[in-house]
């Protein structure tokens, strides 16, 4: 079984542009997030998918010079960008990992790669309900999963979130489509967030950044990241109150009044 990691990420970002380029140590956001990313054992291959805006060829190259498998597809409809990369790759499961959470954990990683194989389910993530941080969000399905997706999704938001189509269809919301389960954390801890999509975002990963140091940054698990916050409670002070999923929130404003949303 082919197990690959494919992370969006494009220039054009509506709500903060460029931000996968701001340096974090001295490395571009998507770069450090790559190298956390690749501590995964479990993955046979990452895939930068971006969309096919020239913008983002800046992309591309940095991906090609870190040895990293890119993807071009749609710039909007990332659903089809991913099934696109997915059949590139030949994956037989995938999981989705977005370029703002540089955060992303091997750990939490991991976890989810197993309990997708050791219960055989179609689709496993850990937010629904949201218990971790925002920012440390992972979706695993298989191919057949995404595929049916990609053919059947309509909707604005779930075309640009890939998702939720899956949500409304498996077993964690009552659907009888897909054969789900959620991965919560050990404790509610969704009001930490690490991930950026404004500007005090990237301000608080700079702070904690100093605070680690780089090289113990990329390296750290998500408790050691948490415990360091909350022995500096200032630094998490400094984006608290940003909406989590308000980028969901504004692509489901274009949906059609009631169709089929879900949290």
């Amino acid at each position: 079984m082919k197990t690959v990691a494919i992370i969006q990420a494009r220039i054009r970002s509506e709500r903060l542009p460029g931000k996968v380029l701001y340096e974090l140590g001295g490395r571009p956001l998507i770069a450090f997030m790559l190298e956390r990313v690749r501590r995964a054992k479990k993955i046979d291959e990452i895939i930068l998918a971006t969309g096919d805006d020239p913008a983002n060829q800046v992309l591309l190259g940095l991906a090609q010079d870190l040895g990293v498998t890119t993807f071009q597809g749609p710039e909007r409809d990332v659903l089809a960008r991913f099934a696109g990369a997915a059949q590139a790759a030949d994956a037989d499961r995938i999981i989705r990992l977005t370029g703002d959470c540089p955060f992303a954990d091997p750990e939490i990683i991991e976890s989810l790669l197993d309990l997708q194989e050791n219960e055989n389910l179609d689709y496993c993530c850990n937010m629904l309900p949201p218990t971790w941080p925002d920012g440390l969000d992972a979706s695993v399905f298989s191919r057949a999963t995404l595929e049916q997706a990609n053919i059947e999704a309509d909707l604005p938001s779930e075309r640009e979130h890939v998702v939720p189509w899956m949500w409304k269809n498996c077993s964690i919301h009552g659907g009888d489509r897909f054969k789900a389960k959620n991965l919560a954390c050990p404790d509610d801890f969704s009001s930490e967030r690490w991930t950026i999509d404004d500007p005090a975002d990237y301000i608080m990963f700079r702070s904690l950044c100093t605070a680690f140091g780089t090289d113990r940054f990329i390296e750290a698990g998500w408790r050691e990241i948490l415990g360091v916050m909350r022995d500096r409670p200032q630094i998490g002070a400094i984006n608290n109150g940003i909406v989590r999923d308000a980028g969901l929130a504004r692509s489901r404003d274009h949906d059609e009044p009631g169709a089929g949303n879900v949290s």
